[in-house]
Order: structure tokens, then sequence, then C-alpha cells
């Protein structure tokens, strides 16, 4: 008996991604593209979820199939990844000007001294930072999971190969 008799089944089942967990996380809203990215994700998951369960089987056909499938798996976790990025940068940019508009007004406006001032507009700072530190996160995740998938069609190769060199035809 291998170890991969003795892993329980689900070891290796693809998870999908729940978008109303998502906007809960991120406090924010999801545009539609990324929604649709999601949703093809978690389409593809299903299919590669019931390909593999048959991996030991499956033809160089079926194999390619599952390669080409992680292909389109990893286009969409990198548009995913790159909402993540855009929003983690946005965040982290407004950070900065907003921190420098609090700044000024404390100044100008509240007539606060320059140690009271810097302290008000780090606070504001901070309240961005935190959200963009959520996108960052995601973005991280994303890239990780993107370029997990493009491992995943190399190995699928090196299955396709090994079949060839042992005999042809798998199943």
């Amino acid at each position: 008996m291998t170890i991969f008799q003795q892993m329980p089944e689900d070891t290796f089942i693809e998870q999908e991604v729940s978008i109303e967990e998502l906007k809960e996380e991120v406090k924010d809203n999801i545009p539609p593209a990324t929604v649709t990215a999601i949703k093809r994700h978690n389409d593809m998951i299903v299919k590669i979820n019931v390909l593999e369960e048959k991996i030991d089987e499956l033809s160089p056909f079926e194999l390619s199939k599952l390669e080409f499938c992680y292909n389109k798996l990893e286009r969409e976790a990198w548009k995913i990844a790159g909402y993540f990025k855009s929003q983690y940068q946005f965040y982290y940019g407004r950070a900065s000007t907003e921190r420098g508009n609090s700044y000024v007004y404390e100044r100008d406006v509240n007539k606060r001294n320059i140690n009271d001032s810097n302290y008000a507009s780090r606070k504001v700072e901070g309240a961005n930072l935190e959200h963009s530190g959520i996108y960052e996160g995601y973005f991280v995740t994303w890239r990780g999971i993107a370029q997990s998938y493009a491992g995943m069609q190399n190995t699928l190769k090196d299955m396709i190969k090994a079949v060839k060199v042992e005999g042809g035809e798998q199943g």
C-alpha cells in the first residue's frame, strides 16, 4: 500500500470560494468582473475534482484535459489576484493621502500643534492601512494559488510523459 492509498479521500480536493464570505471579510463590494472570475474558478474546481477522483485511470487525453482545466483555473486566479492587488494599492495610497489631508486640516482648521496633528493624522492613516492589509493578504494568497495551478500543469505534463514511457494508454 502506497502513501497515496492511505490518505483520506478529500486530501486533494480543491475548494470552492464563497463570494459572500469574501465580501464580508474585505468589508467591500466585489466588482462584477471579479465575481464572474470567482464563479468561473468555482466551476472549473468542480470539473477538476470530478476528473481527479479517477486520476489513476485517466488516459493521456484526459490528463491533457485536466492540464487544460488547470490552465483556465490559473487564468481566473490571476484575474482575482489582480483585483486584490489593485485594491491593496488603492487603500495603501489612500492612507498617505488622507494622512496628509488630515494633518493639514488639524493644523489649519482645528489649530492643533504639530504633535497633536501628527497623532490625529496617523489614526486616519492606520484605518486605511488596515483595510489595505486585508487586500494585500488576499493578493498574496491568490498569487500563490495561481502559481500552484501552474505547478500542477507541469505535474500533469510529467504524468503524460510517464504514461507514454510505461507503454502507452492508462486505464
